[in-house]
């Protein structure tokens, strides 16, 4: 059968989701929870949504190929019992056998936490970004206006390995200020450039600082350009909270 995997990972100590030789990857280690369960047939694990090293993920989706006779409950009590704490499968279900968890995703959400207070937060220093001064989220809230849309992102994208487009529809980008002080940004689109919201969030945090305005944002979406924003935000402050489909994995009934 063909199973999706709803996977949920801290970041901080894997190379990115992608699997790479010689390095701690979480393609990587499902992959071998996944070998010692079924054995070598189940071939390669896909992964919906490319993760840079450092960033978190709440909803990351797989898909697995295994013939087996277990439950969909036993299934990912197995894989759990073969993964490390920093990693687990949440839910396990069966899917078409031409699924595929990359191209049948109709959107991805991401959420990107910063802390702009005084002091930084140790117990969540994995999972935030400190700037060390207040920022503007009026400000930043406008500008990430600019941002929905279909835009050639250009001008937020790392150099391309494929040469592919990087024009995406961005559905939702919103700012708000949480109860505890928290800047938290999210955005949904079809899909993302390489690198586009940590990108994204540089430049609002210039905005926010005052550094750059509004307009300056707006003329990187409306003439895309290389040398565009070229700033990172950190990767810790970045979680992919969901993928999604046509198919709700969420209330697909399990077989156990």
């Amino acid at each position: 059968m063909r199973l999706a995997l709803i996977v949920e990972y801290d970041g901080t100590d894997f190379s990115g989701s992608q699997f790479q030789l010689n390095a701690r990857t979480v393609q990587g280690v499902l992959e071998d929870a996944a070998t010692t369960i079924f054995g070598s047939q189940t071939g390669r694990i896909r992964m919906a949504s490319r993760t840079d090293a450092g960033v978190h993920a709440v909803g990351q989706v797989a898909s697995l190929d295994a013939v087996t006779e277990m439950s969909h409950g036993e299934i990912r009590n197995a894989m759990n019992g073969n993964l490390s704490e920093d990693v687990c499968v949440r839910l396990a279900r069966s899917v078409p056998a031409d699924f595929d968890p990359r191209r049948a995703a109709i959107a991805r959400e991401y959420r990107y936490v910063i802390n702009d207070g005084p002091v930084p937060t140790p117990t969540r220093r994995r999972h935030e970004y400190h700037v060390h001064r207040p920022l503007d989220d009026v400000a930043m809230a406008d500008c990430a206006q600019a941002f929905i849309g279909v835009h050639d992102f250009t001008s937020f994208a790392a150099a391309s390995i494929d040469g592919g487009s990087n024009v995406r529809d961005v559905e939702t980008a919103n700012i708000r200020r949480t109860d505890d002080g928290r800047i938290v940004f999210d955005i949904r689109a079809n899909a993302f450039v390489r690198q586009q919201i940590r990108r994204m969030v540089a430049t609002l945090v210039a905005v926010g600082s005052g550094s750059r305005t509004k307009e300056w944002v707006a003329s990187l979406v409306a003439t895309p350009r290389r040398d565009g924003a070229t700033q990172n935000a950190p990767p810790q402050g970045l979680t992919l909270q969901r993928v999604v489909y046509e198919i709700n994995f969420e209330r697909e009934p399990p077989l156990d």
